[in-house]
């Protein structure tokens, strides 16, 4: 965390109007990273600073402006409630037994996977409802990046051939 604060302050020296930061926090532990986006958040009053990283908290509690890049091109722009509302309808919640549930997994792109007793509760990022009990739901940072960079599309795809 030392190493990373001094190379923010050697950053700031000059006063730029730019900062570019790639992974700021990766690699520190919860409080460290916590105290990083602070000192992230703020030294960008008054600059425009770049984050990269996949630490998608970060980019929750950080950033203003998101733009998701993929293979060079921008394929989502926007406020946190801007890029989730572009996938919403996609994600869907579905309670189903354990061998379902990996059957799914192996199918779809999974946001969240969480045994609750004898059933498995799957958070699923999918064009179309994943199975008619699914039900839709509130759509988060993690559920874009999936959407984005988990190639949904390529899922259905492989649905419709039986892959």
């Amino acid at each position: 965390g030392m190493l990373r604060r001094l190379g923010i302050a050697q950053a700031l020296l000059n006063d730029p109007e730019i900062v570019v930061l790639d992974e700021p926090t990766s690699g520190l532990d919860p409080k460290e990273r916590i105290r990083f986006r602070n000192i992230i958040s703020a030294m960008s009053k008054g600059r425009i600073v770049i984050l990269s990283t996949h630490i998608v908290s970060d980019v929750e509690f950080i950033a203003d402006e998101i733009l998701l890049m993929k293979k060079g091109r921008i394929v989502g722009q926007g406020s946190v409630a801007d890029v989730t509302e572009n996938i919403r309808g996609k994600v869907w919640e579905y309670e189903a037994e354990a061998e379902e549930a990996l059957r799914l997994n192996d199918i779809y792109p999974v946001s969240n996977l969480k045994n609750e007793g004898d059933r498995v509760r799957l958070r699923i990022v999918s064009e179309e409802r994943p199975h008619e009990g699914a039900l839709p739901a509130e759509p988060g940072l993690e559920d874009v990046y999936l959407y984005y960079f988990e190639e949904v599309s390529e899922h259905v795809d492989h649905m419709d051939r039986g892959i």
